[in-house]
């Protein structure tokens, strides 16, 4: 009943704003963005297939070059991953598409969207506008681009008092342009060690070779690492402002690792001492993403997001020369943590979208082969836009206080892929087989 509810606000709020709904097909040629494609065999066309979308997001696009400037669907999609975490091969998501905007004509019909449904559904009233916090930002102060913010602990650089203290590691860490930063801990002081070993294998666990530690005296430091540091001792407690009986966790290593590694220790440490209010929403949008990231294994540039998205106009002179800086008008929806909506400005300029696809190893050639039918569209002028995909199933597993969305879907699917209903997946019968032009392979 949840479900319903919430799903029918989003709906009338966007009907009461001259959005169309229309639905995109469900059955289409496989344009992988990221995770694998299901596929589904042809009967009439032997040796091909169709896949089921990932999202809609090129049919949307070419919706909006066709005269629609206004469209929605609650769309079902699917995802073809390893089993990991809290996710679903099958998804609904409010998908979204407006023309002839900037990104601040995009935000408030999302903000807008879930202010309404929060109200309406669950009584609760979200406070517009939501925060912006750009990428790098919610990296540096909260270790993650989810943060939660229902509770106020913050990173902090340690950088100057790493290079004028007396621990080597990191010195050596600021020495190879590596990052140190600090958690400071209010009352952290009275934990056990055990509950600190804990936060260093949390750390660990996150790229970090260790969690240095110390807590704050009277008139010293106590414990850990707190003597390499007595000489400036009232230089740190100032800058960081400390205080007597907090606790300080530090991490040295590379900028992402850093950040990434306390950000997982900020949050164990607010499951720890119970920070997060079961009744509270924080929602935030994080903005600025960066466009590119660097696949250790193939050694290739990927898309953070998808190649559809719109860098900054301040990047495109420079994209090829260091595809690592550019940041992109892309925007993250975020409540407590979980990532509920994700979005962007697209590429409407041909040469521009050929030359994003150039820098993640797309020749032109390829890039017909896989998205022609939207690159010829667009050669007749697609209008500036852009828009977002809201995950439905993660809003209605917030508003009914779960962690899992096995809980607010009728007919879920397990941790491996299966669904418990109906026994799928299941073996096809020979003859099925057969009229598909399809012959199976031992595996093993």
């Amino acid at each position: 009943a949840l479900r319903h509810h919430a799903t029918q606000s989003l709906r009338r709020f966007l009907l009461e704003r001259d959005f169309f709904e229309m639905e995109t097909p469900t059955m289409i040629r496989s344009t992988p963005e990221g995770a694998r494609d299901y596929v589904v065999p042809s009967r009439l066309h032997a040796g091909s297939f169709y896949a089921l979308p990932q999202s809609p997001q090129i049919f949307k696009q070419i919706l909006m070059l066709s005269g629609f400037d206004r469209y929605f669907q609650v769309a079902r999609c699917y995802r073809d991953e390893d089993a990991r975490g809290d996710r679903q091969p099958e998804f609904t998501q409010l998908d979204v598409e407006l023309s002839f905007v900037e990104q601040e004509d995009v935000l408030p019909i999302a903000e807008g969207a879930l202010q309404q449904a929060f109200r309406e559904t669950i009584g609760y009233e979200l406070s517009v506008p939501l925060p912006r916090i750009p990428y790098d930002d919610a990296m540096n102060h909260y270790g993650s681009d989810k943060p939660d913010l229902r509770y106020a602990l913050e990173l902090q650089d340690f950088g100057d008092h790493a290079t004028a203290g007396e621990f080597g590691i990191f010195k050596g860490a600021v020495e190879a342009g590596d990052t140190v930063k600090a958690l400071r801990v209010p009352g952290g002081a009275a934990m056990t060690r055990k509950q600190i070993d804990g936060f260093e294998e949390v750390a660990k666990t996150y790229g970090a070779k260790g969690l240095a530690w110390t807590k704050v005296g009277a008139d010293s430091f106590d414990g850990g690492i707190g003597r390499f540091y007595e000489s400036i001792g009232a230089d740190i407690r100032g800058g960081l402002g400390l205080e007597v009986g907090d606790l300080l966790l530090m991490v040295g290593a590379p900028w992402r690792v850093c950040c990434t590694a306390l950000g997982e220790v900020r949050a164990a440490v607010a499951a720890e001492l119970g920070l997060a209010a079961a009744d509270q929403f924080a929602p935030c949008f994080i903005t600025d993403f960066p466009m590119f990231k660097w696949d250790e294994e193939r050694e290739v540039w990927d898309a953070e997001h998808h190649p559809f998205a719109l860098p900054h106009p301040r990047y495109h002179d420079a994209l090829e020369q260091d595809p690592g800086a550019v940041r992109g008008a892309i925007y993250d929806a975020v409540i407590n943590g979980w990532e509920i909506m994700s979005g962007s400005l697209r590429i409407h300029d041909p040469q521009l979208q050929q030359r994003v696809f150039a820098v993640i190893g797309i020749s032109q050639a390829e890039a017909e082969r896989r998205f022609g039918f939207m690159l010829d569209a667009f050669r007749y002028a697609p209008p500036p836009h852009g828009g977002f995909a809201m995950g439905l199933d993660r809003v209605v597993a917030l508003m009914a206080g779960e962690r899992s969305l096995r809980n607010v879907i009728a007919f879920p699917k397990t941790t491996n892929m299966s669904s418990p209903m109906d026994d799928s997946p299941w073996p096809l019968e020979p003859e099925q087989l057969a009229e598909l032009g399809l012959e199976l392979i031992d595996s093993n």
